[in-house]
């Protein structure tokens, strides 16, 4: 390179900002070092151009940024004196929303409106508490005079009772699980869905009765087997039977007829006679609740005590006469 090309080379590169001049004196320069000093210039005036535009974008946009920062503090501050309590006031819209959804959620099942699955799932419940059925339980609802009533079978083949919830929301059961048995006569089950409460207590009592009443089965009939006993009129319309035959106010055949003479053969059976050649004696069976003695038509009250086995009399309807009779040890 000439001293005339060093200084025009110095000159340019002192005025950097003159790009079509460069890139004039580059297409006419003829020495290579000189063409690939003025690229190395104009490259440099570009990428300083590039840096001075980011420079002036980025300056721009935090300038913008501040602003709209700035407007919206100035907003919040203006909002914040105008409604103070805002802030608390959505925190506590919050906090009773939250809790009137839980609220809601607890206590969304009505029972006096519940699905026929939920009835089913409500009632099972309280099978669960009883020893497992040999098969499975059959469930089957229904409503009649606006209630709804659900019939517990296993396999559809034996009734083990009837639930149904009354107008008060309360599931109530009769049958075998609470042994009575008859359409008004209702046990309380369970005064809330899938509460067991009451059925767990009802149950345990039950079972207490039920193991009681076994064991006075159990002790009148080791009593009984064995034992001979007369049955006999004792009163006709309140008046002594006897008398009432010779005041020919009872049939003459009262008490011929109405005598039987019983012996207990085992748990089950008794032999029994009757008075005169044309009325031949013959077995029946015989059964014991807790507090009655059963031999055909005559329901008979027993106690046991520390003597045995004690009656007390008891009555018939006959033609519209009151028969009072009485059970004699033989």
């Amino acid at each position: 390179m000439n001293k005339e090309d060093k200084n025009q080379t110095r000159s340019l590169k002192n005025d950097r900002s003159n790009k079509d001049l460069l890139r004039t004196e580059i297409n006419n320069a003829t020495d290579p070092n000189v063409r690939l000093e003025l690229t190395k210039m104009l490259l440099e005036i570009e990428n300083e151009e590039k840096k001075r535009k980011v420079r002036r974008w980025f300056f721009v946009g935090a300038l913008l940024l501040g602003i709209i920062l700035l407007l919206l503090y100035l907003g919040s501050q203006e909002t914040k004196e105008k409604h103070p309590n805002s802030s608390i006031e959505a925190k506590t819209s919050m906090s009773t929303e939250e809790s009137t959804v839980s609220t809601t959620t607890d206590s969304s099942i009505s029972e006096t409106n519940l699905t026929e699955e939920q009835l089913k799932k409500w009632v099972m419940s309280i099978l669960d508490l009883l020893p497992p059925p040999p098969t499975r339980y059959i469930l089957d609802v229904y409503t009649e005079n606006d209630l709804v009533y659900i019939r517990v079978g296993v396999d559809q083949l034996d009734n083990l009772g009837i639930f149904r919830v009354n107008h008060r929301g309360e599931l109530e059961a009769s049958g075998a699980i609470t042994g009575v048995i008859g359409k008004e006569n209702w046990t309380l089950m369970s005064d809330k869905y899938l509460d067991t409460t009451i059925a767990s207590e009802f149950l345990k009592e039950r079972d207490k009765k039920i193991a009681n009443n076994n064991s006075n089965i159990n002790k009148a009939r080791e009593i009984l087997i064995g034992k001979k006993y007369t049955i006999v009129p004792e009163l006709y319309d309140g008046q002594d039977a006897t008398q009432a035959m010779d005041d020919n106010k009872a049939p003459q055949n009262l008490i011929h007829d109405g005598a039987q003479d019983i012996e207990f053969l085992n748990d089950t059976e008794v032999h029994i006679g009757l008075l005169g050649n044309y009325r031949p004696d013959f077995d029946d069976t015989y059964s014991l609740t807790k507090d009655t003695l059963i031999i055909r038509d005559n329901h008979i009250p027993y106690t046991i005590n520390d003597q045995g086995i004690s009656f007390s009399s008891w009555t018939s309807d006959m033609d519209g006469h009151t028969i009072t009779w009485e059970i004699r040890e033989r």
